[in-house]
């Protein structure tokens, strides 16, 4: 739940209370206020608006505004493409792989991405689910590595659950999973002004991994203010 637009939302309607018998002029107040055409403005909670416009909003910022800065991580950056080679994987994801920068560097990689066309699948993360003519995949055949470069960073504390969630899913045992997130940090762009950004912090990271029974191998600090984390399957 992206607690800033349905904040708003309230704001909107608590000055503007005609709105909400007004689908025409709601649409019109949205686009004005978020920047975004919402087709469905009915809601019987305003979270479902919300969430809307949250997926709008980052749908429009990151495949229109948003420029990968790969090149300037430490840890994260093109360091990667040497260590996961190394390890010589079976099946690589890539998870909101952007423009899909490590298709052709990292062997055996599928890059997924809800908004940009680069992406070898267009889908989100809780719903990508992988299958081999249709079949889910066994154990042997799911992702021995996984790359989650800032993908799994926007909206409240259970959604990232929930996609944390699937990577557990779609991992194979000894999987190594590879994670550059935002400790919160807004981006500068103004077209970012709506976007909540997950505040990831260590202790976090810490409890997650002790919940889904990894290993936490690297745990640092990485360029531009982000933290770099590695977690391995038993």
């Amino acid at each position: 739940m992206n607690l800033k637009i349905l904040t708003k939302l309230e704001d909107m309607f608590q000055r503007s209370p005609q709105l909400l018998a007004d689908q025409p002029t709601l649409k019109k107040a949205i686009r004005a206020t978020f920047g975004v055409d919402v087709s469905n403005v009915f809601f019987k909670e305003m979270s479902q608006l919300a969430d809307r416009i949250d997926e709008l909003v980052l749908e429009k910022y990151f495949s229109e505004h948003w420029q990968s800065r790969t090149k300037k991580y430490k840890y994260s950056g093109l360091k990667l493409i040497d260590e996961v080679n190394n390890l010589k994987p079976k099946a690589v994801l890539d998870v909101g792989c952007g423009f899909n920068e490590f298709k052709g560097k990292i062997h055996n990689l599928t890059g997924i991405d809800p908004y940009n066309s680069k992406a070898d699948i267009k889908v989100t993360i809780t719903d990508y689910a992988p299958s081999v003519e249709g079949i889910p995949l066994t154990e042997d055949k799911k992702f021995d590595v996984i790359i989650c470069l800032g993908s799994i960073n926007f909206g409240s504390a259970d959604k990232i659950f929930r996609e944390l969630e699937n990577i557990m899913r779609i991992s194979a045992p000894a999987a190594k999973m590879y994670f550059r997130v935002n400790p919160g940090l807004q981006h500068a762009k103004p077209e970012a002004k709506w976007i909540t950004f997950y505040p990831w912090e260590s202790t976090f990271i810490v409890n997650c991994a002790d919940h889904f029974k990894v290993d936490l191998l690297e745990l640092r600090d990485d360029s531009n203010g982000r933290l770099y984390f590695v977690w391995a399957k038993p």
